[in-house]
């Protein structure tokens, strides 16, 4: 668990939240949004709203009403229903991202599409890294049932690190298989309620629709009293605006008429607030990932978010190179930084590359690293009287040294960050274990991780029936 300190960054004053806010409800009274799903339509009816065919818009006060029924605080636990994610204001958590097409395999270095056994792998190489907090499936597994992709890859997560899950379903019946099974490792529904060990996000369409998939797991999830996360990916300049604000508008209305719809089923249901919002490079004709802007606005929606007094789905520790390279650590580094000081809660994509198209586990061991860094900055400079060490200075004196007072021995492991990755050493040790570079290193720590590191297995008749549940969907 990680609190911010009073090192901070604003993009907003408040009166530009207000603005944005006003923007927002504006969008959705004037313009509104498509929902294609029966069921939300109907919900949307029953909240108030104007429906007319599949377009729908929404009064300020019901959408305001809606913010303020929300929780301000959404709680993930781990597989054995230890508290391990408080989402609220002032802490943050990092973890991977899921769903893209290619992973960069780990013994071969090769971009191939992931399968069951790389998620199997990234779980467990997640449950070992300390600065990792929750996991995702980190690549769509390409040999299985496709129509059960997302079931599949949450039974391999569940079964491979006891670390949060945080993931996505294609519908409504594998978002209940997988509350099934998350229910069998937690020992009954009642006791995954209390104490939650998944989220389920799901995205609408910028810009401003809402397919049925996406609406109907949402308010699945808020039915169940599990927490649903709701997480616009406008792209600036193809579907949403070029400006920046205009584009986090396009992201806040998308959100907050889910969250109406959400709030209608079940007031008060966990929801965590998201976005993936970022640019079109109109050279490379490509998502960025890396870019200022990408970061400019995750901190923006980040202080939306906390205007409204929702916890939110940041992203950050993701990379547009295509290797384990300097510009990776620069990218990965700022925007981790970044996401931690505007005060994202769940931080996710930690690990991509290729503007969020691959996966790389050698990417994740190398932000582990850096996230270990952020974490010691965000918790700034303690100052009281055992830090202020004034007894000691005077017993030092001028031209005395520290190295042998207790005072040196007691704080220097508490005070200061010791790299795992990053070289410190001298040179000519460098040069005698063959001048290894940032990505030698994290290669041999990943290596070290995978033949070493055994997660805690499920009880077998836990897994039993976890598969059982995956069978029955056949």
């Amino acid at each position: 668990m990680r609190r911010t300190s009073n090192l901070g960054f604003r993009v907003f004053g408040d009166a530009e939240r207000r603005e944005l806010h006003s923007a927002a409800l504006e969008v959705l009274e004037r313009v509104g949004v498509e929902i294609h799903s029966e069921r939300a339509l109907a919900v949307a009816r029953r909240a108030g709203a104007h429906v007319e065919g599949n377009r729908v818009r929404f009064q300020a006060a019901l959408v305001e009403k809606c913010i303020r029924s929300a929780p301000s605080r959404v709680v993930l636990c781990d597989r054995n229903g230890e508290r391990k994610l408080m989402l609220e204001a002032g802490r943050f958590y990092f973890g991977p991202g899921p769903t893209t097409i290619y992973t960069i395999d780990p013994v071969t270095g090769k971009r191939r599409i992931p399968g069951v056994a790389d998620t199997e792998r990234a779980s467990r190489v997640i449950d070992a890294l300390p600065h990792i907090d929750f996991q995702m499936d980190f690549g769509s597994i390409g040999d299985v049932d496709a129509r059960l992709m997302d079931v599949y890859a949450f039974e391999a997560m569940l079964g491979n690190s006891t670390k949060p899950i945080v993931h996505w379903a294609y519908n409504t019946r594998n978002c209940q298989a997988m509350i099934d099974m998350a229910a069998e490792t937690a020992g009954g529904l009642a006791n995954l309620r209390t104490n939650p060990s998944f989220a389920i996000y799901s995205e609408p369409v910028s810009p401003l629709m809402h397919e049925f998939d996406a609406l109907d797991v949402a308010m699945l999830m808020a039915e169940n009293g599990l927490p649903a996360i709701y997480t616009p990916a406008p792209l600036g300049g193809a579907t949403a605006p070029a400006t920046l604000a205009g584009i986090i508008v396009i992201s806040l209305a998308e959100s907050l008429s889910g969250l109406v719809l959400h709030q209608t089923v079940r007031e008060g249901a966990p929801f965590v607030m998201g976005g993936v919002i970022t640019i079109l490079d109109m050279a490379a004709t490509q998502i960025t990932y890396g870019s200022p802007e990408f970061m400019l606005m995750a901190a923006g929606l980040s202080e939306m978010a906390h205007y409204y007094q929702l916890p939110m789905l940041s992203t950050a520790g993701c990379s547009d190179s295509k290797v384990c390279d300097g510009q990776l650590a620069a990218e990965i580094g700022q925007n981790l930084l970044m996401a931690a000081l505007s005060g994202g809660n769940l931080i996710h994509d930690v690990g991509f590359i290729e503007s969020g198209t691959c996966t790389s586990l050698q990417a994740l061991v190398v932000a582990d690293e850096l996230i270990a860094q952020v974490k010691r900055l965000v918790r700034g400079i303690e100052v009281n009287d055992e830090t202020l060490a004034l007894d000691v200075i005077a017993k030092v004196g001028p031209g005395g040294d520290f190295l042998r007072q207790r005072h040196t021995a007691d704080h220097f492991r508490d005070e200061w960050f010791f790299p795992t990755l990053m070289n410190r050493g001298r040179y000519l040790e460098w040069e005698n274990d063959g001048k290894p570079d940032l990505a030698a290193r994290a290669q041999q720590k990943l290596q070290g991780i995978l033949e070493n590191h055994h997660p805690p297995r499920l009880d077998e008749e836990v897994q039993r029936k976890v598969r059982a549940v995956i069978e029955n969907l056949r």
